[in-house]
């Protein structure tokens, strides 16, 4: 009687799927040959049979995925970080230049050194005193460059009219370069808030019962062929897990977006004052032809060799709207990061079957309906950086219009401007 009843067993087992003497996918993920069949005792893994879960291997899944899923939900999220970086040091690099191309004393190129570097925090200590001296040093920089000598202070005064032009694009560029280096500040501490806070109980459980990437349920069985997760499952369960960075993604979408327009302004700002000093230069030849006094005073400014005009720089970015969407899309997370999803015959987080339940909507009423993670996200506050974001817009849109970003009087009033 006890045979048959051993026989029976086996078969009962061997039927369901599960190989009583091995379980050797779930002992090898989690290093435990101590593994058998028994059960169904579960918590998290959906199973009516016994199976090479129980409660202690369920907890053991949980703690694996703990270790792993954050860094594979944020991946794409740091490859854009690592990718604005790249632009961000470039535009560091352009704005060191309008400094150290300057003849401005040592202690005046520190404290404007430092000034810019507080503008991009969203504090703007710059004086009038400041920007007119940068702007006269930066013109005189410019002009010495084309014409490969250098404009003494007399010839600076007896220009003082004809340089008004490059003086102010030099300020534009100055600002459109600052505006963009504060855009990045904003960015990437948006980002990094991000990913500090940890990702829920209730995502890590999802994640195992969906069998995402590395493991879950779905070894419970050890069957020979192993079962992919299902689309429709896989993007609501990232999306649930995603469901406290919903304002994140959109400010990062926000913020890319105007990036982008700005890093056009700075191709055009740049342009623009390269006409400015090639006008200039025209101007310093014919004023020389023309005025006796300036020529006696500045004939230097004629120059045995000429230096070109133009500012060498690649315009493009590395990076476009798009990849800003996909930083904390669930289903480009799914495709691209979470490979081997299924659409066919896909592990639904109880059996290889159809998932039948529907894709719910990235947004706060979708997610509070989402039934792979329940319960709330993780809380990550973004207000300062949405406040700094509002100011930042407001002042895109006056250099868009040709106007200055720079002056105080200009930041006391767009401090607080009431729309997004």
């Amino acid at each position: 009687m006890s045979k048959i009843l051993l026989l029976f067993t086996l078969f009962f087992i061997s039927s369901n799927g599960v190989n009583s003497e091995s379980c050797s996918k779930i002992r090898e993920l989690l290093g435990d040959d101590s593994i058998t069949v028994g059960g169904p005792h579960n918590d998290i893994c959906i199973l009516d049979e016994p199976s090479c879960c129980n409660k202690a291997v369920e907890n053991a899944l949980v703690e694996k995925t703990r270790d792993i899923l954050k860094n594979r939900v944020f991946l794409v999220l740091n490859q854009f970080y690592q990718t604005i970086d790249q632009d961000s040091k470039t535009k560091q690099s352009m704005l060191t230049k309008v400094i150290t191309n300057t003849n401005l004393s040592q202690t005046k190129k520190v404290s404007l050194a430092e000034k810019f570097s507080a503008y991009q925090t969203g504090v703007n200590s710059l004086t009038t005193d400041d920007l007119d001296d940068i702007k006269t040093a930066s013109a005189v920089g410019s002009l010495s460059k084309i014409l490969d000598v250098t404009v003494s202070s007399e010839c600076q005064n007896l220009l003082y009219f004809e340089m008004e032009s490059l003086k102010n694009a030099e300020l534009k560029y100055l600002g459109s370069i600052l505006l963009m280096l504060r855009g990045y500040n904003i960015l990437t501490t948006v980002i990094t808030k991000a990913q500090v806070p940890d990702l829920t109980d209730e995502c890590y459980i999802g994640a195992v019962r969906g069998g995402l990437k590395f493991g879950g349920c779905e070894l419970c069985h050890d069957t020979t062929e192993f079962a992919h997760p299902c689309v429709k499952l896989c993007r609501n369960i990232l999306s649930g897990c995603l469901k406290g960075h919903i304002q994140i993604r959109d400010y990062i979408q926000y913020l890319a977006q105007y990036q982008i327009q700005l890093n056009k302004l700075v191709e055009t700002m740049t342009k623009e004052r390269d006409t400015a000093t090639a006008s200039l230069k025209a101007e310093v030849k014919a004023k020389l032809s023309r005025d006796k006094e300036f020529h006696d005073r500045c004939s230097a400014l004629q120059g045995e060799q000429e230096s070109g005009t133009s500012t060498q720089y690649d315009w493009e970015l590395s990076y476009d709207e798009k990849d800003a969407r996909n930083t904390l899309d669930s289903s480009w997370l799914c495709t691209y990061v979470f490979s081997g999803i299924s659409e066919v015959n896909c592990w639904n987080r109880s059996a290889v079957a159809e998932y039948k339940l529907s894709v719910y909507e990235y947004s706060d009423e979708g997610q509070f309906m989402n039934p792979e993670v329940p319960g709330d996200g993780p809380a990550i506050s973004i207000e300062d950086q949405i406040e700094q974001y509002k100011d930042y817009k407001y002042k895109v849109e006056e250099l868009s219009a040709g106007r200055d970003v720079l002056s105080p009087a200009r930041l006391r009033l767009t401090r607080h401007p009431s729309f997004l």
